[in-house]
């Protein structure tokens, strides 16, 4: 086994932490660190890489069942009770989706996804595989992120916590991503402590533009790096409108604010374009009613005729990678497994058979409508608590909840147009957020 000293020794000293300090929990090392997903604390003898995340998200579960063994009753808050059952209901059904490939058994030829051949597009029988069962258990071990997150952080000074050391992870994640840019343009040797799965030397791409190096930062890639950055970007923007300082003091959420937006398309990843214009749009819409009649045309216009030009370079683009590797690869998946799904409506594939670069298609191939019908149960469950509590809050409370409706709003919109990664586990980490923000229960309407 071969073990990365500078993540082991992280891990070590996050231990003696959660040994000396009561308040300090491997959950919040593990909120801190989600960005880190390149960083391997150590491989397995058959060369698995087991990242930080993960090994800090292992620590906290079983710390949270011994802590658990003590207790003569295990309770669920009766706040959580709707949200557990849903929880359990679509790990539920992605477990019994994994009879599927037995059933199949053969009889059906499925595009391999885990094999090169997906570049030629080359369908093979589908038989039972512990690769499924695999991306099955990093599915479960996603849903259990959101049920520890949960039952974990369930008061406002619990939210602040989390968002404190979620918001200082980022700001790190940012500033590292802009270091590995200025060691490519300086042409000094970028320090490898923190990327060693994934793409080496912080993504530099020449095709990617003109030679500009992809973001990659402490994560596998630039595409992972926008989409953990463009969640988070809300809670900046609206931290920033609180009236008394939240979390960091205003100028530091303003600042981070403005260089999330410069840092998205500096990624050089269409998911980091995307991100941009979205969160731009977002920017508009929250502050559109501050200006004047004739502002407002104006920047209506600005922006739609930015958003045109954007279309245009995408469509140039994708008319561009359709005959690439990854191009071939996007388009396929989403085109087969909408073909597989068809086929297979009820249960899918079963789990982990066909992930393909969406949510929506990505669900229903893999557990078909049974698990995919839970699964937006759940999500509009939350969406709809963050929304209530909007309308029902006073003015001094809307910074927390329009930033966690927008946040889980964003998490979703990635994740069908970038990819739903369901094996690490930043998208579980801000839908649980989501649902401690929603379910916060105020005091004399303040926080």
């Amino acid at each position: 086994m071969e073990i990365n000293w500078i993540a082991f020794f992280i891990v070590l000293v996050i231990s003696f932490l959660v040994i000396l300090k009561k308040d300090f929990k491997y959950l919040d090392a593990f909120v801190f660190f989600i960005p880190f997903n390149a960083t391997v604390v150590f491989f397995t003898p058959d060369k698995t890489a087991v990242n930080l995340p993960f090994t800090l998200f292992f620590l906290a579960a079983l710390a949270y069942f011994f802590r658990r063994i003590f207790h003569s009753k295990f309770i669920i808050p009766k706040d959580k009770m709707t949200t557990t059952t849903w929880l359990l209901t679509i790990g539920i059904t992605a477990m019994i989706s994994q009879i599927m490939p037995f059933i199949i058994d053969g009889s059906f030829m499925v595009l391999d996804r885990y094999k090169e051949t997906v570049y030629w597009a080359v369908e093979e029988p589908l038989y039972p595989s512990m690769q499924w069962f695999t991306q099955t258990i990093y599915f479960l071990i996603g849903l259990f992120v959101v049920f520890l997150i949960g039952v974990t952080y369930k008061t406002v000074d619990d939210i602040k916590k989390a968002l404190k050391l979620l918001l200082s992870g980022i700001t790190f994640m940012v500033l590292w991503g802009w270091f590995g840019n200025l060691t490519y343009f300086l042409n000094i040797p970028y320090p490898q402590f923190f990327n060693h799965i994934g793409m080496y030397e912080f993504g530099v791409a020449k095709e990617a533009f003109n030679g500009f190096p992809r973001m990659v930062s402490v994560t596998m890639e630039a595409s992972y790096f926008a989409q953990i950055l463009i969640p988070i970007t809300p809670y900046f923007y609206w931290f920033h409108q609180q009236e008394k300082a939240f979390i960091f003091n205003k100028k530091f959420h303003k600042r981070m604010y403005i260089l999330c937006l410069i840092t998205l398309p500096i990624a050089i990843t269409t998911t980091g374009v995307l991100g941009f214009f979205v969160l731009t749009g977002l920017w508009l819409i929250n502050n559109i009613r501050f200006f004047s009649k004739r502002s407002k045309y104006f920047l209506i216009t600005l922006y739609a005729i930015l958003l045109f030009v954007a279309i245009g370079l995408a469509v140039n683009y994708i008319v561009q990678v359709s005959g690439t590797y990854s191009g071939i690869e996007r388009f396929k998946t989403v085109d087969y497994g909408a073909r597989y799904f068809i086929s297979y409506p009820i249960l899918g594939l079963g789990f982990g058979v066909f992930p393909t670069y969406d949510l929506l298609i990505n669900l229903l191939v893999n557990f078909g409508l049974i698990g995919t019908i839970p699964f937006c149960i759940l999500m509009y469950n939350v969406f709809n608590k963050l929304r209530s509590r909007i309308k029902n809050t006073s003015v001094e409370n809307l910074s927390l909840f329009k930033a966690g409706k927008e946040s889980f709003l964003l998490i979703i919109i990635v994740s069908q147009l970038s990819g739903f990664i369901y094996h690490s586990q930043y998208f579980w980490l801000y839908v649980g957020i989501a649902i401690s923000i929603g379910a916060l229960k105020t005091k004399k309407n303040y926080l």
